[in-house]
């Protein structure tokens, strides 16, 4: 599954290089670079995280869409309650796809877009766990340590607006899954006890424990720069 969506996705980027081009395109390789910085997930939705993203613009416009590519880093540093985050990396890429805005004759990373994308990475987070016991003993908690894997792809709706010259807002919303891996690094081998193991919010859905395909919903709030020329 994971290598049909990887060409799926190759093969949207080629079609689109190969021939979306206008050779009388206003907008040209390189005229976006905009880095941006996620303020929502500087706040917390879950897991509070520090992320980064990049947009360029690695061809000249079509004549109906600009194409771009996103690249997204993403480093978890903090959670509100249930697990706490020791470490990790994920990263990932979009290719978007702004629109013609209405009443204008000309194209530009602004406005409604539609795009696809891949992300992925690991982390390592503790989540305080509680054992019953199986023949009527003491019960008993421990903090224990987690690693998990994710690989996942999602497809995106968003806008994104000039505030000024150089400064950009950029808010997206999307759907998609993951192939999800949790796994305790040290289980409990006491056969006289078994653990309880959930997670009732859905902002913590892919820390559950266990291997699976899992639903998810990213979303983002970021102000960015141009450091292009547009």
């Amino acid at each position: 599954m994971k290598k049909s969506i990887f060409s799926l996705f190759i093969a949207v980027l080629f079609f689109n290089f190969s021939f979306g081009q206008n050779e009388e395109a206003d907008i040209k390789k390189g005229d976006y670079k905009i880095l941006k910085l996620d303020a929502l997930n500087l706040m917390g939705l879950g897991v509070q995280k520090l992320h980064l993203s990049y947009e360029v613009s690695p061809m000249k416009q079509n004549e109906n869409n600009l194409p771009t590519v996103n690249f997204n880093l993403t480093v978890p540093f903090n959670s509100l309650n249930e697990i706490e985050m020791n470490y990790g990396l994920e990263g990932g890429a979009e290719l978007r796809f702004y629109q013609r805005r209405r009443n204008r004759t000309e194209l530009g990373a602004e406005g409604f877009y539609l795009g696809v994308g891949l992300d992925g990475g690991y982390v390592s987070f503790s989540k305080l766990d509680q054992y019953y016991a199986n023949f009527g003993g003491v019960n008993k908690e421990s903090l224990n340590d987690y690693s998990r894997v994710r690989t996942g792809i999602y497809f995106l709706t968003g806008a994104q607006s000039k505030l000024g010259e150089k400064l950009y807002f950029d808010v997206s919303f999307g759907m998609g899954w993951s192939n999800v891996n949790v796994s305790e690094d040290n289980p409990e081998t006491d056969q006289n006890y078994y653990k309880e193991t959930y997670i009732d919010s859905p902002f913590y859905s892919l820390y559950r424990e266990g291997k699976s395909q899992r639903f998810y919903l990213p979303v983002s709030f970021g102000l960015g720069y141009n450091f292009g020329i547009k």
